[in-house]
């Protein structure tokens, strides 16, 4: 009883609020559409998985995809991969509230699975902001905003089960994959953050997750405690390059703070930023990091992976862990070793 106890003021703490008890997890996260189903195999404690996100085209509005997506999806299959994994901004989103363009959002999205199942393996994503948010003028300035009906367009095309959120998990071998929305709707008493600045003076929304995902994330980490590695994927990264593009600050110090009890969080995955950056500091030999084991004592390695097509951003002079290049990650399980590499792409 008394370590019952002790459990739930920690996570009244962790979240300032009283977390009920959970015995629910995440939901099952849908694979994209055309890309096929994922069949889990408890046994396999050796596989390969690929990761990316931000191949959205530069121009608001845009259908076609870069090239970079389609070299990305070619040259991963040289490493056999199982599934992908992505982190979002897939598409160029219709960027103004007063009308949302359906038929030009489904185009848009219709064209990426179109790239997508050329992979020929599953492939699951984490939205964006590029899927989930408008922009609109006020007195504020140029700003962007999470929008219900782009959420609701973004389930519909992904083709998510009926009421299910934006978010989920799936397991494959020895391991667990999870996808974190940093993208929902808050609610008017939410504290948020600065966002950074993009383009033509634009305020970037700093992202939000709802109390309601992170009780969820919560209960999934605790019962998945036997897998020796889970992977987070998500689109606002909890440690990037630019401290103005990470994910609503109250927001990440929860998560970090979550996945840093769970010694078998190994890869926290994000994009957002256009560039790859290693946030645990180690310098690029090779643009290979060291590989990391489920009972590391460190925490989880945290990547910003956003080189798959979008305009590229630009990493400060003698940053030593940070490549501005269109790039994917390639990982390499092998029973409680994990190994990464990152391939550039021309």
């Amino acid at each position: 009883m008394k370590t019952r106890c002790l459990t739930a003021i920690l996570c009244a703490m962790l979240f300032g609020t009283i977390v009920h008890a959970q015995t629910s997890m995440l939901p099952q996260l849908p694979s994209v559409p055309g890309t096929g189903k994922l069949s889990d195999d408890p046994k396999v404690t050796e596989f390969t998985f690929i990761a990316a996100g931000d191949n959205r085209p530069a121009k608001k509005n845009a259908i076609k995809q870069p090239k970079t997506l389609g070299l990305i999806i070619n040259d991963s299959k040289q490493h056999k991969p199982v599934f992908i994994l992505w982190a979002g901004d897939t598409i160029a989103g219709f960027r103004t509230p007063q009308k949302i363009h359906h038929k030009t959002l489904e185009a848009q999205y219709k064209e990426f699975f179109r790239h997508a199942a050329k992979a020929g393996v599953p492939m699951f994503n984490s939205p964006g902001n590029h899927e989930m948010d408008v922009v609109d003028k006020s007195s504020a300035g140029t700003v962007e905003t999470p929008d219900p009906q782009m959420q609701a367009l973004y389930l519909k095309m992904m083709e998510y089960p009926k009421d299910a959120p934006p978010y989920g998990a799936f397991n494959y071998g020895n391991s667990r994959f999870i996808a974190v929305d940093t993208e929902e709707v808050p609610p008017t008493t939410a504290v948020r953050s600065e966002g950074g600045a993009g383009a033509k003076k634009l305020k970037l929304d700093p992202g939000f997750v709802s109390l309601q995902q992170m009780e969820l994330l919560a209960a999934d980490l605790e019962a998945n405690k036997d897998k020796d590695h889970i992977f987070v994927f998500m689109h606002h990264p909890i440690k990037p390059l630019k401290n103005s593009m990470r994910l609503n600050q109250e927001n990440a110090d929860q998560l970090e703070a979550l996945f840093a009890k769970y010694k078998n969080v190994s890869y926290v995955i994000a994009a957002h930023e256009h560039l790859y950056f290693n946030a645990s500091g180690d310098k690029l030999k090779k643009l290979k990091p060291p590989s990391n084991t489920s009972d590391s004592s460190d925490g989880p390695i945290y990547l910003v992976s956003g080189g798959a097509g979008a305009p590229l951003g630009k990493c400060p002079k003698h940053t030593k862990n940070c490549s501005d290049s269109h790039h994917y990650l390639v990982f390499r399980v092998n029973g409680k070793k994990v190994d990464m590499k990152v391939v550039k792409v021309q």
